[in-house]
């Protein structure tokens, strides 16, 4: 017991004011009516398609989807215990009395899909391969913020990142990778020990171990495929430095080679069709499961949810993305197709309408830890590259005035149908950090008015001047098939544009197809960002980063955010081991940030499963599937622990998430003490 990781779990099961019941409804005893269709394919159809498929720079939820079917990590979840890691690809670890170096023993026998063996160099290989390409739009930043040297070499946390000048300055230099090598973040012991050096305690560090971005790939495929740099731009064999988005190497982001239970057949971006097949030499994974159950796994990107509702209800697919929120194009909890709605509105239980389809949870919501946001584009630039000379949420009186326009209690009852609660904050309720003293913003159209015609009579600068004789307009943009934020973004253009004739300022609404809005958020050019953050692993920092720091954060690149005593406070809460005073720091931090409105908090959404009958989780899955368990560090679903074509087994509790099975409400807030 050398090291604590102390972890607040708030059971918030109240949605809608509804909680939580400890009995499970009692839906329809008919058992299923339709022959299975497809036995030996899961099929799933969802909005959009991944951006990439390269676990060391891919950050949105459809890859991650794929990648956690194809690529594995050192350690993993247990069951659906979100708050709880194992060995997976190491056989065990531990860790020095200091809490800095990890050192873990990998398991043998285990071979990648391309038949090569793994070892210590591969995990070498994979960890270093994220860090040094130190992609600003990718997840590395959870490796980089604390191991040996990360810092220093990252050009997202040093002078030579996005808050410098000219941006992220010159190319990486091998001096500079060299000084990073030489920290020795990563060290091979022997062929099958390795050891991760850290720059400082980090309590968080097993569940960044769990996460994604440390997803072990073949050296030897991704060798093959890559061409070193002759301009002078630091790199080792197989990796160069700042290859952003794979841009010069771009084999990996759209072919996979891992160890997983399924490997990738392949991608068809013109059809949104991605297509896994059953790793047949897979090793079973760490309590021996042997391979998966159905052979083939199949992720469609089908964006109009009409036609993925017609594809469910003809057996099509086994599972299928629904949106409960109501749809301005497309009227009616789209959900309600599949769910009793009266029975949800009055007693929060999903009550299928068939016996045909099955609805997880039965009664109440899986709690998610998400937030949902409205970013606000600080630094809006053109199809030049170069800021626009309008730049309205350079103004904090915009930014403020957009929050206190948009009706966000009603937002969640009326669009999203009790599917949420509001939020208040960037860490969601059940997270250590949370502040239940932080409270979401009223709904104020007089005072959101008011700001408008104060921002535009004296504007920041000439060039934000705006009033009814020198209009100007901002476009709001959501991915296409997000019918919640395209709702959002109609309700809120609506009561800005009712001041218009008043202020002056115009907002448009546009639909952009994913890919593109990818491309769109990454250069700048959206002025808005209707978006989410999902947990990657469960420490603040997860949301703090990612959300507030100015020179690291995902969203902040994006928009423009940074606040230098925000960035510096939360450097500082990292090091804290005292919960208190790290909670007292965290909350300051939440509270200086909400003080900026560089987002609106929109909700915090939950999950739930519509699928098949036909489809369920085997018995004793070693890690929740999504079908009929949850599991907050998955993304979507797990297919190697989904059985076809019989009925579950699984008792009426046991489909609750664990930790929701032992309490009973209202909420509880306790501590758990882990050890390793």
């Amino acid at each position: 017991m050398q090291a604590a990781i102390v972890i607040v779990v708030i059971v918030a099961a109240v949605v809608a004011g509804a909680y939580f019941a400890s009995q499970m409804p009692t839906g329809p005893t008919a058992g299923p009516t339709a022959a299975v269709q497809n036995p030996d394919t899961i099929i799933v159809e969802t909005i959009g398609q991944p951006d990439l498929l390269d676990p060391a720079i891919d950050y949105e939820i459809r890859g991650s989807a794929v990648i956690q079917n194809a690529y594995e990590q050192l350690l993993f979840f247990k069951g659906d215990k979100a708050d709880q890691v194992v060995p997976w690809l190491a056989q065990s670890y531990e860790m020095s009395p200091d809490t800095l170096t990890y050192t873990f023993h990998l398991r043998s026998g285990i071979k990648f899909h391309d038949g090569t063996p793994f070892d210590a160099n591969a995990v070498y290989y994979s960890l270093m391969r994220a860090m040094i390409i130190d992609d600003p739009d990718g997840p590395a930043w959870a490796m980089l913020q604390v191991v040996r040297g990360g810092m220093n070499y990252s050009k997202q946390y040093n002078n030579a990142g996005p808050s410098a000048p000219n941006g992220y300055g010159d190319k990486y230099t091998q001096a500079e990778l060299d000084d990073f090598l030489n920290a020795k973040p990563i060290e091979v012991i022997d062929p099958m020990t390795v050891a991760i050096h850290l720059e400082r305690p980090y309590v968080g560090w097993p569940f960044v171990m769990a996460f994604t971005v440390t997803a072990i790939v073949s050296p030897t495929a991704f060798k093959a495929h890559w061409t070193a740099p002759t301009d002078g731009t630091g790199y080792i064999d197989g990796v160069t430095a700042g290859d952003y988005h794979n841009e010069l190497n771009p084999w990996p982001s759209e072919n996979m080679v891992g160890t997983g239970p399924y490997m990738l057949k392949s991608w068809d971006k013109a059809t949104q069709i991605v297509t896994l097949v059953r790793n047949e030499n897979y090793w079973g994974g760490p309590d021996n499961r042997g391979i998966a159950p159905v052979k083939n796994a199949i992720i469609k990107g089908i964006n109009d949810p009409n036609t993925r509702i017609l594809d469910m209800k003809a057996g099509a697919c086994d599972v299928v993305g629904i949106p409960a929120s109501i749809s301005l194009v497309l009227p009616g909890g789209l959900v309600f197709q599949f769910a009793d709605k009266d029975t949800w509105l009055t007693q929060h239980k999903l009550v299928s309408l068939s016996p045909d389809f099955q609805l997880f949870p039965k009664e109440g919501l899986w709690p998610y830890f998400n937030t949902q946001i409205i970013g606000f584009n600080e630094k809006i630039k053109g199809t030049d590259g170069k800021p626009r000379a309008f730049q309205p949420f350079a103004d904090l009186r915009i930014r403020k005035a957009m929050v206190l326009a948009f009706n966000r209690t009603a937002f969640i009852h009326d669009v999203l149908q009790d599917f949420a609660v509001p939020a208040s904050q960037m860490i969601p309720p059940g997270m250590f950090g949370h502040d239940d003293s932080i409270q979401p913003t009223p709904y104020d159209p007089a005072t959101a008015k008011s700001l408008l015609l104060d921002a535009g009579a004296n504007p920041i600068n000439l060039d934000n001047a705006f009033s009814p004789k020198n209009q100007k307009t901002v476009e709001f943009t959501y991915i296409l098939g997000y019918t919640a934020d395209e709702a959002a973004a109609t309700i809120l253009a609506s009561t800005i544009n009712s001041f218009a004739p008043d202020t002056g300022l115009y907002v448009t609404v546009t639909g952009m197809a994913g890919p593109q809005y990818q491309l769109e958020r990454r250069a700048g050019r959206v002025a808005t960002q209707f978006a989410g953050w999902f947990v990657d692993y469960v420490d603040p920092d997860d949301f703090l980063v990612p959300f507030a720091h100015g020179t690291a954060g995902f969203y902040p690149l994006r928009v423009g955010y940074n606040n230098p005593k925000v960035n510096t406070l939360i450097d500082q809460q990292a090091k804290i081991a005292d919960p208190n005073e790290r909670l007292r720091v965290i909350s300051q931090i939440q509270k200086m940030v909400n003080d900026d409105w560089p987002y609106m908090w929109l909700s915090h959404q939950a999950s739930y499963s519509v699928s098949r009958s036909w489809l369920h989780e085997r018995a004793g899955a070693s890690v929740a599937s999504g079908i009929e368990r949850f599991n907050q560090g998955i993304y979507g679903y797990w297919f190697f622990e989904i059985e076809k074509g019989t009925q579950s087994s699984a008792s009426p509790q046991s489909l609750l998430p664990a930790f929701l099975a032992q309490v009973q409400l209202p909420a509880v807030r306790s501590f758990m003490l882990k050890r390793f």
